[in-house]
């Protein structure tokens, strides 16, 4: 399955903030390719009689939400850095599929790995300060169970 042309068209944002373009930009091609992502999955769904179920957010994700700063721009900056680290976990329930699952989900792996990188570019131009430490506390999360 291709994305379609007009997921790439350009948006035009005038701010005053020298990251803003990038981000509105980034965010609404995620969007799009999640939206895409999502119709590919009903489908898959469709074809095999599943039921559509309301999923929560998981515990993990929850977990992550908790410790964002309360300040801007470390707010925005912290909630990318959670972003990151739940795009790259999504990768991790990829294993317990069946072949067929596996085979589409693995086409979506560079997606999530370029969506994961995109939070942490925009995290970094956001943030007056490295994000590093930040980055690297964000670890302590990663040793609870995905959801």
């Amino acid at each position: 399955m291709t994305i379609h042309k007009s997921l790439m068209k350009s948006i035009v944002v005038r701010n005053e903030l020298p990251w803003a373009d990038d981000l509105v930009e980034k965010m609404v091609l995620l969007i799009k390719e999640e939206l895409h992502h999502f119709y590919q999955v009903w489908e898959i769904m469709q074809t095999r009689g599943s039921p559509y179920n309301k999923i929560t957010s998981s515990r993990y994700a929850k977990g992550l939400l908790r410790e964002i700063t309360t300040h801007e721009p470390d707010t925005l900056a912290d909630k990318l850095i959670c972003g990151a680290y739940i795009e790259a976990r999504s990768c991790e329930r990829f294993a317990n599929l069946d072949a067929e699952l596996k085979k589409f989900y693995i086409s979506l792996l560079r997606s999530e790995a370029h969506h994961y990188q995109d939070h942490l570019t925009l995290a970094v131009q956001i943030s007056p300060k490295d994000i590093a430490p930040r980055v690297r506390a964000g670890d302590w999360q990663s040793g609870g169970e995905a959801d």
